[in-house]
């Protein structure tokens, strides 16, 4: 399990354009859309009502509006989510996660 306190503060660190690479090393495409959650939110109100995008599953969608998470934009698939816990580090412009991309949520 990862540390929510870290996990927050590793996505404070992401901003739009970065490049976004998987656990296994593959180039996955740029960060669109940062956003911070509340870790300690009972619900998700008053959260952004279409973070997550209208193609998740809405408990996923709502998982992510509470615990932060970046968008990633693929040219020639679909966008890909990334829970805040799913950022292992930011390295100057790029943006390691510690998942391979088949375990992020398509949007």
């Amino acid at each position: 399990m990862t540390d929510e306190n870290g996990a927050a503060d590793r996505l404070g660190e992401v901003r739009e354009g970065m490049t976004v690479v998987d656990a296994l090393g593959e180039e996955l495409g740029t960060v669109a859309e940062v956003r911070l959650g509340d870790p300690g939110a009972v619900t998700d109100a008053g959260q952004r009502p279409d973070a997550g995008g209208g193609d998740l599953p809405d408990e996923e969608a709502a998982r992510l509006r509470r615990t932060g998470y970046l968008r990633v934009d693929r040219i020639l698939a679909k966008d890909l989510y990334a829970a805040a816990g799913d950022v292992h580090r930011v390295d100057g412009e790029m943006v390691r996660l510690r998942v391979p991309a088949d375990q992020l949520s398509p949007g």
